[in-house]
C-alpha cells in the first residue's frame, strides 16, 4: 500500500501547510512555527506537542520517548545486565573486573562528568558515562532513556569499560570511541532492530567518522580482528 504523509502536525495538531519538516527515520511532520518555537524533547529532539511529561530534573520527554523510558532502577539493572550478557556472547567481551551499574538524574551525571576523565564529542550528549576510580569502576546512565537508546548507550559504557582493561595503551579517540560505536551499532542488529542500527550510518551524529572508520576495518580484518586490533593499538 502507498504510504501516506500525515497531514497535520505532530506537535501543534493543525493542518501542515505547503512547506513542513520532519526527523530522520520518524513518519512525524510538524509545522514551520513548531520547529522554529516549541521547545524540544530532551532525548530524541522533536518539537514538544501539547502532551509531554516533565522530569523532576528539569528534562522534558515526547509522548513517543517517554512511552518506552526506563523509569525504575530495579529494570533499568535487569536491562544493564540483559545487554551486557548479550555482549560477552556475541563478541566474548567478558570483564575481569566487574563493573558497578548506578542510574542518575542530569544533574548528577553533570556533577560526576566534572570530576574529571575524557570529555565527550563536541554536540554530544552525555546519557552515560564509565568511570574509573581508583579500584571502583562504574557505568552510570541517564534515567527515563527510551529502552533502545538505553540499551545503545550501556554497550557503548560498557566498551569503554572493556577497553580499560584490555586495551590499557589505547590513546587514540577515533578508535576508542569507534570502537565503542561498533559494538553498540552491532548489539542493535544482534537483538534484531536493524533500522535503529542504521540510523546510526545514516544520520548526522559527532561520533558516525569514528564508526565510519572501525566498521572499514572490520571490511579488511572481519568482527575478530577488530577486536585484535584494539589490543595491540596506542
Amino acid at each position: 500500500m502507498p504510504r501516506h504523509e500525515p497531514t497535520i502536525c505532530a506537535s501543534c495538531g493543525e493542518p501542515l501547510g505547503a512547506v513542513f519538516f520532519g526527523l530522520i527515520d520518524r513518519p512525524e511532520r510538524y509545522c514551520p512555527d513548531c520547529i522554529a518555537s516549541r521547545p524540544r524533547c530532551a532525548t530524541c529532539g522533536a518539537p514538544l506537542g501539547n502532551q509531554h511529561w516533565s522530569l523532576h530534573d528539569g528534562r522534558r520527554q515526547c509522548a513517543a520517548c517517554h512511552a518506552t523510558a526506563i523509569y525504575d532502577p530495579h529494570a533499568a539493572e535487569q536491562i544493564f545486565h540483559q545487554t551486557v550478557a548479550a555482549l560477552i556472547n556475541q563478541f566474548g567481551l567478558r570483564l575481569n573486573v566487574g563493573v558497578a551499574f548506578r542510574v542518575v538524574d542530569a544533574p548528577t551525571m553533570a556533577q560526576i562528568r566534572g570530576q574529571g576523565g575524557r570529555l565527550p564529542a563536541e554536540g554530544a550528549d552525555i546519557l552515560g558515562l564509565y568511570q574509573r576510580a581508583g579500584h571502583l569502576r562504574t557505568i552510570y546512565m541517564l534515567y527515563g532513556l527510551p529502552k533502545l537508546t538505553f540499551r545503545t548507550t550501556v554497550a557503548h559504557e560498557y566498551a569503554h569499560a572493556w577497553q580499560t582493561e584490555f586495551c590499557p595503551l589505547l590513546h587514540d579517540e577515533v578508535l576508542r570511541e569507534g570502537f565503542a560505536e561498533w559494538v553498540a551499532y552491532h548489539h542493535l542488529r544482534w537483538i534484531g532492530c536493524d533500522l535503529a542500527a542504521q540510523r546510526m550510518i545514516n544520520a548526522p551524529h559527532p561520533y558516525r567518522p569514528a564508526l565510519e572508520h572501525v566498521l572499514g576495518l572490520e571490511l579488511r580484518l572481519g568482527a575478530a580482528g577488530v577486536i585484535e586490533y584494539l589490543k595491540r593499538a596506542e
